[in-house]
Protein backbone atom coordinates (compact mmCIF):
# COMPACT_ATOMS: atom_id res chain seq x y z
CA UNK A 1 0.00 0.00 0.00
CA UNK A 2 1.47 3.32 -1.12
CA UNK A 3 1.11 6.30 1.00
CA UNK A 4 0.28 9.69 -0.51
CA UNK A 5 3.60 11.16 0.49
CA UNK A 6 5.50 8.29 -1.08
CA UNK A 7 3.62 8.68 -4.41
CA UNK A 8 4.39 12.39 -4.49
CA UNK A 9 8.10 11.68 -3.91
CA UNK A 10 8.18 9.13 -6.75
CA UNK A 11 6.62 11.63 -9.17
CA UNK A 12 9.20 14.24 -8.22
CA UNK A 13 11.99 11.72 -8.80
CA UNK A 14 10.60 10.83 -12.25
CA UNK A 15 10.36 14.52 -13.23
CA UNK A 16 13.90 15.19 -12.02
CA UNK A 17 15.17 12.17 -13.95
CA UNK A 18 13.49 13.52 -17.09
CA UNK A 19 15.00 16.96 -16.63
CA UNK A 20 18.60 15.76 -16.30
CA UNK A 21 19.01 14.64 -19.97
CA UNK A 22 17.43 17.92 -21.14
CA UNK A 23 19.82 19.93 -18.99
CA UNK A 24 22.78 17.95 -20.33
CA UNK A 25 21.58 18.53 -23.91
CA UNK A 26 21.19 22.27 -23.28
CA UNK A 27 24.66 22.49 -21.76
CA UNK A 28 26.11 20.61 -24.74
CA UNK A 29 24.44 23.02 -27.19
CA UNK A 30 25.77 26.04 -25.29
CA UNK A 31 29.30 24.63 -25.27
CA UNK A 32 29.17 23.84 -29.00
CA UNK A 33 27.90 27.35 -29.74
CA UNK A 34 30.63 28.88 -27.62
CA UNK A 35 33.30 26.78 -29.36
CA UNK A 36 31.93 27.66 -32.78
CA UNK A 37 31.88 31.35 -31.92
CA UNK A 38 35.42 31.19 -30.58
CA UNK A 39 36.60 29.37 -33.73
CA UNK A 40 34.94 31.96 -35.96
CA UNK A 41 36.61 34.79 -34.02
CA UNK A 42 40.01 33.14 -34.44
CA UNK A 43 39.43 32.61 -38.19
CA UNK A 44 38.33 36.23 -38.58
CA UNK A 45 41.46 37.45 -36.80
CA UNK A 46 43.65 35.15 -38.89
CA UNK A 47 42.17 36.34 -42.21
CA UNK A 48 42.14 40.02 -41.28
CA UNK A 49 44.60 42.12 -43.31
CA UNK A 50 47.74 42.84 -41.29
CA UNK A 51 48.63 46.43 -40.69
CA UNK A 52 51.05 47.74 -43.29
CA UNK A 53 54.57 48.21 -41.97
CA UNK A 54 55.87 49.85 -45.18
CA UNK A 55 57.45 53.24 -44.72
CA UNK A 56 55.81 55.98 -46.70
CA UNK A 57 57.98 57.35 -49.51
CA UNK A 58 57.30 60.84 -48.18
CA UNK A 59 58.93 59.90 -44.87
CA UNK A 60 62.38 59.07 -46.21
CA UNK A 61 63.06 60.31 -49.71
CA UNK A 62 60.31 62.52 -51.06
CA UNK A 63 60.28 66.29 -50.83
CA UNK A 64 57.61 68.44 -52.39
CA UNK A 65 58.52 69.72 -55.89
CA UNK A 66 61.88 67.92 -55.80
CA UNK A 67 63.00 65.88 -58.82
CA UNK A 68 63.70 62.20 -58.22
CA UNK A 69 65.58 60.43 -61.02
CA UNK A 70 65.15 56.82 -62.03
CA UNK A 71 67.06 54.99 -64.75
CA UNK A 72 69.57 57.10 -66.71
CA UNK A 73 71.15 55.59 -69.82
CA UNK A 74 73.98 57.17 -71.83
CA UNK A 75 75.06 55.87 -75.22
CA UNK A 76 77.40 57.21 -77.89
CA UNK A 77 75.56 57.59 -81.19
CA UNK A 78 76.34 58.65 -84.72
CA UNK A 79 74.74 61.92 -85.84
CA UNK A 80 76.33 62.55 -89.24
CA UNK A 81 78.92 60.99 -91.52
CA UNK A 82 80.66 62.22 -94.65
CA UNK A 83 81.06 60.68 -98.07
CA UNK A 84 83.78 58.06 -98.42
CA UNK A 85 87.02 59.54 -99.78
CA UNK A 86 89.33 57.00 -101.43
CA UNK A 87 92.95 57.92 -102.10
CA UNK A 88 94.79 55.37 -104.19
CA UNK A 89 98.52 54.77 -103.94
CA UNK A 90 100.44 57.22 -106.09
CA UNK A 91 97.41 59.46 -106.52
CA UNK A 92 97.86 63.13 -105.69
CA UNK A 93 95.10 64.30 -103.34
CA UNK A 94 95.76 67.59 -101.62
CA UNK A 95 92.78 69.36 -100.06
CA UNK A 96 89.57 67.36 -99.74
CA UNK A 97 86.32 68.76 -98.31
CA UNK A 98 84.19 66.30 -96.30
CA UNK A 99 80.45 67.02 -96.40
CA UNK A 100 78.08 66.05 -93.57
CA UNK A 101 75.32 63.56 -94.35
CA UNK A 102 72.76 63.41 -91.48
CA UNK A 103 72.19 59.94 -90.02
CA UNK A 104 69.89 60.74 -87.08
CA UNK A 105 68.48 63.87 -85.49
CA UNK A 106 69.01 64.20 -81.76
CA UNK A 107 66.94 66.93 -80.07
CA UNK A 108 66.67 67.58 -76.35
CA UNK A 109 63.08 67.20 -75.17
CA UNK A 110 60.82 66.49 -72.19
CA UNK A 111 57.65 64.39 -72.10
CA UNK A 112 55.67 64.72 -68.87
CA UNK A 113 52.30 63.79 -67.38
CA UNK A 114 51.68 67.37 -66.23
CA UNK A 115 53.01 70.89 -66.29
CA UNK A 116 56.71 71.12 -65.51
CA UNK A 117 59.52 73.65 -65.92
CA UNK A 118 61.78 72.32 -68.69
CA UNK A 119 64.68 74.49 -67.51
CA UNK A 120 64.37 73.03 -64.00
CA UNK A 121 64.28 69.48 -65.40
CA UNK A 122 67.52 69.87 -67.36
CA UNK A 123 69.26 71.72 -64.51
CA UNK A 124 68.34 68.95 -62.06
CA UNK A 125 69.48 66.22 -64.47
CA UNK A 126 72.80 67.96 -65.05
CA UNK A 127 73.44 68.19 -61.29
CA UNK A 128 72.39 64.58 -60.78
CA UNK A 129 74.68 63.23 -63.53
CA UNK A 130 77.69 65.25 -62.30
CA UNK A 131 79.39 65.49 -65.68
CA UNK A 132 82.43 67.34 -64.42
CA UNK A 133 81.59 70.72 -65.87
CA UNK A 134 80.02 69.48 -69.09
CA UNK A 135 76.54 70.76 -69.91
CA UNK A 136 73.65 68.80 -71.37
CA UNK A 137 71.69 70.25 -74.28
CA UNK A 138 68.65 72.27 -73.23
CA UNK A 139 65.07 71.70 -74.31
CA UNK A 140 64.63 72.00 -78.10
CA UNK A 141 68.37 72.09 -78.84
CA UNK A 142 69.53 69.80 -81.67
CA UNK A 143 73.04 68.70 -82.55
CA UNK A 144 74.36 71.40 -84.93
CA UNK A 145 75.57 70.20 -88.32
CA UNK A 146 77.89 72.09 -90.68
CA UNK A 147 76.38 73.72 -93.72
CA UNK A 148 77.74 74.09 -97.25
CA UNK A 149 81.27 74.50 -95.93
CA UNK A 150 81.16 70.87 -94.86
CA UNK A 151 83.00 69.18 -92.04
CA UNK A 152 86.21 70.82 -93.07
CA UNK A 153 88.93 70.66 -95.69
CA UNK A 154 91.77 68.25 -95.02
CA UNK A 155 95.17 67.99 -96.66
CA UNK A 156 95.35 64.37 -97.85
CA UNK A 157 98.88 64.59 -99.25
CA UNK A 158 100.76 61.34 -98.69
CA UNK A 159 97.69 59.46 -97.47
CA UNK A 160 96.30 56.30 -99.05
CA UNK A 161 93.15 54.35 -98.25
CA UNK A 162 89.49 55.05 -97.52
CA UNK A 163 88.59 57.95 -95.22
CA UNK A 164 85.46 59.53 -93.79
CA UNK A 165 84.59 62.24 -91.31
CA UNK A 166 82.23 61.65 -88.39
CA UNK A 167 80.08 63.58 -85.89
CA UNK A 168 78.91 61.78 -82.75
CA UNK A 169 77.39 62.66 -79.38
CA UNK A 170 76.51 61.05 -76.07
CA UNK A 171 72.73 60.60 -76.03
CA UNK A 172 71.06 60.60 -72.60
CA UNK A 173 67.64 59.13 -71.78
CA UNK A 174 66.29 59.43 -68.24
CA UNK A 175 62.97 59.25 -66.38
CA UNK A 176 61.90 61.29 -63.36
CA UNK A 177 59.12 62.13 -60.94
CA UNK A 178 58.58 65.59 -59.48
CA UNK A 179 56.73 65.74 -56.18
CA UNK A 180 55.47 63.12 -53.74
CA UNK A 181 53.19 60.18 -54.36
CA UNK A 182 51.41 60.72 -51.04
CA UNK A 183 51.03 64.46 -51.40
CA UNK A 184 47.74 66.20 -52.13
CA UNK A 185 49.30 67.63 -55.26
CA UNK A 186 49.55 65.01 -58.01
CA UNK A 187 53.22 64.27 -58.82
CA UNK A 188 54.49 64.75 -62.38
CA UNK A 189 56.14 61.82 -64.15
CA UNK A 190 58.24 62.25 -67.25
CA UNK A 191 61.08 61.26 -69.58
CA UNK A 192 64.01 63.38 -70.76
CA UNK A 193 66.07 62.99 -73.92
CA UNK A 194 69.19 65.11 -74.27
CA UNK A 195 72.82 64.95 -75.38
CA UNK A 196 76.31 66.23 -74.62
CA UNK A 197 79.93 65.81 -75.71
CA UNK A 198 79.77 66.46 -79.45
CA UNK A 199 82.81 64.90 -81.14
CA UNK A 200 84.01 65.38 -84.72
CA UNK A 201 86.92 63.68 -86.44
CA UNK A 202 88.24 61.71 -89.40
CA UNK A 203 88.74 57.95 -89.43
CA UNK A 204 90.34 55.51 -91.84
CA UNK A 205 88.58 52.33 -92.83
CA UNK A 206 90.19 49.25 -91.34
CA UNK A 207 91.79 51.15 -88.48
CA UNK A 208 90.86 51.21 -84.82
CA UNK A 209 88.13 53.83 -84.34
CA UNK A 210 88.86 54.44 -80.65
CA UNK A 211 86.21 55.11 -78.05
CA UNK A 212 84.66 58.27 -79.49
CA UNK A 213 80.85 58.13 -79.61
CA UNK A 214 79.46 57.10 -82.97
CA UNK A 215 82.84 56.43 -84.64
CA UNK A 216 82.52 52.63 -84.61
CA UNK A 217 78.95 52.94 -85.85
CA UNK A 218 80.13 55.15 -88.73
CA UNK A 219 82.90 52.70 -89.62
CA UNK A 220 80.49 49.76 -89.75
CA UNK A 221 77.99 51.78 -91.76
CA UNK A 222 80.34 53.18 -94.42
CA UNK A 223 83.41 50.97 -94.52
CA UNK A 224 81.68 47.61 -94.31
CA UNK A 225 84.62 45.84 -92.68
CA UNK A 226 85.90 45.12 -89.19
CA UNK A 227 88.39 47.71 -87.92
CA UNK A 228 91.74 46.47 -86.66
CA UNK A 229 92.31 46.57 -82.91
Amino acid sequence: MTRPGQETGKKASRIAAGLRPAAVLAATVLMATACSSSSQDKDAKATASPKSTAISVAEWICKNDQFHWGKISTQGKLVAVSQLVRVKKGEQAANVTFHAIPVRKVTASVEASGKVSEASVFASLERHMNLGGKSVAQNGESVPLPGAAGLGTVDMTGKTGDYLSVIGVQVVEANFVQGCAGDKKTPVYGTVTTWYGKTQGMIKCGRNTGTYPGFREAHDLVCGQEPQT
